[in-house]
Order: structure tokens, then C-alpha cells, then sequence
């Protein structure tokens, strides 16, 4: 369906990725009834944050990137400009190439980096499609970059980065679960 392939390895990585992202979440549901005074309460508070996660998660909205990138911005740039492909969401007439708008704020990076959907996205996209050399076919990408240049220039994920990201989903993990255990043992919300 998404095109995965069937090796051992990314099996297993997928399978941690997964199992992981299902457990801290069901810490993090742990942790805010913890530490609100009842569930109702528990479910608005983590409601918010989810609508957070997915909005920072660096999937709808990648993340800024660095500036070695920036080359094969400018190609996808003379391609948007030769088809002539603009931003709809520009009200301007200022010519933006539409591959260089939409991205997180650099004064909003900081929420990236600890959004913990967002390690599970880079962990899914990189274990999956990081060491994959196949051409992409695309309008306004004239020279056809490969699956991992693609994923390296456009979402600035890194291939060999996925020790540190299995690092930080165990970090996560295990920081909602001391959380939910402290914070059960030490806040008492009963009114007498």
C-alpha cells in the first residue's frame, strides 16, 4: 500500500517505532489524569496538546532546514518557476516558489524538537524510506532526486539518525510513566 518493503530490519524498527509511540501515548493519557482533578478535565487538557502534537509534528508543516539544503530548494525553485507554479496563499504578487512557503517558524522550532509525534514521524518516514535510491516522478522536480534526497531536502530527516531517535521514543516513554507515577503518588485532589 505505501510501499514498504519486506526486510527484517525495517520490520523490527517499524514494530518499535510503533510500539513505542502506542505506549507513550498511553503514559501521556496516564500522566494528565494524574494531574488534573478528574478525567473530564484530563480529556480537554489532553485534547489541546494532541491538536499541538499533530499541528508541530513536522508532517503537515516540515520544519525549517538547514541551509546545506537550500541547494536543491533552489532547483525545485527554477522548476516551480519555469511551470510557472506559484503559492495560492500568497495575497501578494511577490513571486514565491510554492515548495519554499509553509514551514514551521523558526521562533516555533523549539516545540518541534520536544513534540513527541514528531520523533515518531521521523522515525516511521527515515526506517522506512531512508536508504531508498529510487528516482521520485514529480511536476516541478526536473532533475528527479531519489527517494532519500527527496525526504533529506524536503523534511531535513537525516538516514542515520535513527539511534537517537530510538534514544528520545524510550525517553519519552519512560519521562510520561515517572511523571504519572510521581505525580499519582504526591498530588491529592480529594476535598475534605
Amino acid at each position: 500500500m505505501v510501499s514498504f518493503q519486506w526486510t527484517a530490519a525495517k520490520f523490527f524498527w517499524f514494530f518499535f517505532i510503533t510500539f513505542f509511540s502506542f505506549l507513550y501515548f498511553t503514559y501521556y493519557g496516564m500522566m494528565t489524569v494524574s494531574i488534573t482533578p478528574n478525567h473530564q478535565v484530563a480529556s480537554v487538557f489532553a485534547a489541546a496538546f494532541y491538536a499541538l502534537f499533530n499541528l508541530f509534528s513536522g508532517f503537515f508543516i516540515p520544519r525549517p532546514v538547514s541551509s546545506s539544503i537550500l541547494d536543491f530548494y533552489k532547483l525545485i525553485s527554477s522548476a516551480c518557476t519555469k511551470l510557472n507554479i506559484y503559492s495560492m496563499f500568497s495575497r501578494t504578487y511577490v513571486r514565491t516558489p510554492c515548495c519554499l512557503l509553509q514551514r514551521i517558524p523558526k521562533w516555533w522550532i523549539w516545540y518541534y524538537w520536544i513534540c513527541p509525534v514528531a520523533w515518531t514521524v521521523y522515525g516511521l518516514i527515515v526506517s522506512q524510506y531512508g536508504d531508498l535510491m529510487q528516482p521520485i516522478q514529480g511536476t516541478g522536480m526536473s532533475p528527479d532526486p531519489t527517494i532519500r534526497q527527496y525526504i533529506k531536502s524536503h523534511f531535513g530527516y537525516d538516514p542515520d539518525f535513527m539511534a537517537p531517535v530510538a534514544v528520545v521514543l524510550v525517553g519519552f516513554t519512560v519521562f510520561f510513566a515517572f511523571m504519572y507515577a510521581y505525580c499519582i503518588k504526591t498530588l491529592n485532589f480529594q476535598m475534605r
